[in-house]
Formats: structure tokens, C-alpha cells, sequence
């Protein structure tokens, strides 16, 4: 009873799922072509806040410091390298004279050992200006470094009062994004909601369950990820509202079928089989619950179960001819292939045949 259905008709079920796949993909691609062209960042508004023109005036004067603090003490390494390589190799040069001279204990040497050590003397004192210089210099880059800490701190006050400000220029362009994507998929939302609840049992539904499979793609890929976030509330406050309205068409749904089913149950037992579909009622009753009423059939071991005992529809016949026992939704006997498959008050309501004279 699973398979209630013709080979032809679930071949063509499957095939129209498959059109619908189709047609949604192609719906869904046409649909991406148009996003592309809306606002996509989400961090639309660059952080860039506005610093007032003597913080703008003193960074740049001592950026430019900086760079002549550095340039200047690349000069002066220079300098301080050469001159205490000279002042050392004059040093080892004096070494090795005097050496000579105490070798050879002329004189005549000493004027020129007085003007080695004054060359020397002199070169020393160069490598010791270079190193004098270069303390001043790392003095003065101290000073530099502790201002532009001072002015850091103050663009930071800056940033801080900037702040607020930006964060609400974000959200109102994320706002913007927004609600450029919902006016491009509520339309569709509304669309695909009037279809499932009037069109379902329209021939071309497979096309409109197409169209309401690219409308939840549209919805939960490319609007939800964009919903603005503002300290949680937009986000939060939009998914409550959407809980209750799905919460309230489920309880309104679930009450209009409640309320159908007892209007349903008041007619009569011939009217209620009548109006119940043989191939629903095959599927229903292999999962054992009523075609009508949709309760758990109850099962007695031992007994047969020809009737709900909810709703007293009748679920199993006996057929006219051959008293086989048949669904009483078989349109002709499984056993003898009759067609006297009929009910009880049928049959009394039935004309009597006429007796044979």
C-alpha cells in the first residue's frame, strides 16, 4: 500500500520536483544578479575621526622631527666609527714609535713624540664629541618619543568621543543595506506565503513551489545575514516578532482544523466516506490510522478492525459476491474483481429488484 500510487504518477511527481529544483536555481541565479548590484559591506562608513588642526600640526611637526633626530644620528654613527678608528690606529701607530724611540734613545725624537700624542689627543677628543653628540641626540629623541605618546593619548580622547558617532552611522547604513534587500524579498515573501495558501492545488504548483524554494533561499541567504544588529535589540526584537507571527498562524491553522474536523465528524458516516480520497485512504491506513479522522486506529489481536472506533468510518467491507474481505475504499474486490463493494445503508437504499414471475 505504500506504492498507492501509478508508476506513471510518481515518475511524474518526481519530475516536477525536479522542474521545480530547476526553476528555483534559475530564479535563485536571477535573483544573485540583482543583490550583486545592492550594497554588499557591511562596514559601509570608514573610521575616520576628525582631529582638530593643531593635533594634525604637531604630529606632522614631530614626525618630521623624528626623521631629522634619525637622519642626523645615522651622520653621527658615521662620524664616531670613523673617528675612533682613526684615534686606534693612530694609538697602536704612537705605540709602536715609542717603542722605537726608547730602542734608540735619540732626542731628537721628542719633539715629534709631543706632536703624535697632541694628533692623538685630538682624535680622541673628536671620538669623544661624536659620542657627546649622539647622547644629545637620544636625549632629544626621548623628548620627541614622549610627545608623540602625549599626542597618541590625546588622539586616542579623540577616537573615544568619535566613537559613538560612528556607531551609529554604521547602523544606519547597515539599515540602509537592509532594507534595500528586504524590498527585494518581501515581495517575494508575500508572494510565495498567497501561493502556498491558495495555489496548492493549482496544476502548475510544481512551477509555484519553485518560485517559494528561490523565495526562502533569498530570505535566510541573502537578507538574514544582513539583519542590523543594534546591541542586539534589531536582531533579537526581529526573530521574536517572526516567532509570534509563526506562532500565531500555527495556533489559528490548528484551530480552523480542530473546528473543520467537528463540523466534519457531525455529518453522516456515508457523507465523510465520500469525501475521503482512495489513494489517501490506502496510504493512512497502511501507517494504521483512520482516512478521516486521522486518530490511531485500535488494533485488537485476534479481531478484525473494520471500523474507527473514533469516528465510526468504515474501513473494511465484505464484497457482495465472494464475502472477500476488502478496503472499503476498493472500487472493485481484490478476490472475484466485483464491483458490489457496498455499505450496508447502500445497500437498504438501494431499489429492491423486481421478482421474477
Amino acid at each position: 500500500m505504500k506504492k498507492e500510487n501509478r508508476l506513471p504518477e510518481r515518475l511524474y511527481t518526481l519530475v516536477m520536483w525536479g522542474v521545480s529544483a530547476v526553476f528555483a536555481v534559475f530564479l535563485v541565479g536571477l535573483g544573485g544578479l540583482v543583490i550583486d548590484d545592492l550594497p554588499r559591506d557591511r562596514e559601509v562608513v570608514a573610521f575616520e575621526p576628525h582631529y582638530p588642526a593643531e593635533l594634525q600640526q604637531q604630529g606632522a611637526a614631530l614626525e618630521q622631527a623624528q626623521r631629522a633626530i634619525e637622519s642626523e644620528r645615522d651622520l653621527d654613527g658615521i662620524r664616531l666609527d670613523a673617528a675612533r678608528s682613526a684615534a686606534r690606529n693612530a694609538k697602536e701607530s704612537l705605540e709602536a714609535w715609542v717603542d722605537t724611540r726608547k730602542a734608540t734613545t735619540d732626542p731628537r725624537q721628542d719633539t715629534e713624540l709631543l706632536t703624535r700624542t697632541r694628533a692623538l689627543e685630538n682624535l680622541q677628543n673628536a671620538a669623544h664629541e661624536a659620542e657627546h653628540r649622539l647622547e644629545q641626540l637620544d636625549q632629544k629623541e626621548l623628548e620627541n618619543e614622549q610627545a608623540r605618546n602625549a599626542l597618541f593619548d590625546r588622539r586616542e580622547a579623540v577616537k573615544d568621543a568619535y566613537r559613538p558617532i560612528h556607531g551609529r552611522l554604521v547602523f544606519r547604513a547597515q539599515l540602509h543595506v537592509f532594507l534595500l534587500r528586504l524590498a527585494f524579498t518581501l515581495p517575494l515573501l508575500l508572494i510565495s506565503i498567497w501561493l502556498v495558501m491558495r495555489q496548492r492545488q493549482s496544476p502548475y504548483w510544481p512551477l509555484y513551489r519553485g518560485f517559494v524554494l528561490a523565495s526562502l533561499y533569498a530570505f535566510f541567504v541573502e537578507l538574514v545575514p544582513y539583519l542590523p544588529s543594534y546591541g542586539g535589540y534589531v536582531r533579537y526584537g526581529v526573530g521574536a516578532l517572526l516567532t509570534v507571527l509563526v506562532c500565531v498562524v500555527l495556533i489559528r491553522n490548528m484551530q480552523s482544523y480542530l473546528a473543520r474536523r467537528r463540523a466534519a465528524e457531525a455529518d453522516s458516516e456515508k457523507e465523510r466516506r465520500q469525501r475521503v480520497d482512495r489513494a489517501q485512504a490506502y496510504a493512512k491506513l497502511d501507517r494504521k490510522t483512520c482516512p478521516d479522522c486521522d486518530r490511531p486506529l485500535v488494533l485488537v489481536e485476534g479481531q478484525d478492525t473494520n471500523f474507527c472506533v473514533h469516528c465510526g468510518l468504515t474501513l473494511y467491507e465484505h464484497c457482495g459476491v465472494c464475502q472477500t474481505r476488502n478496503i472499503a475504499f476498493n472500487r472493485f474486490c481484490m478476490s472475484c474483481g466485483s464491483e458490489d463493494i457496498g455499505h450496508a445503508e447502500d445497500r437498504s437504499s438501494a431499489p429492491s429488484a423486481a421478482p421474477v414471475l
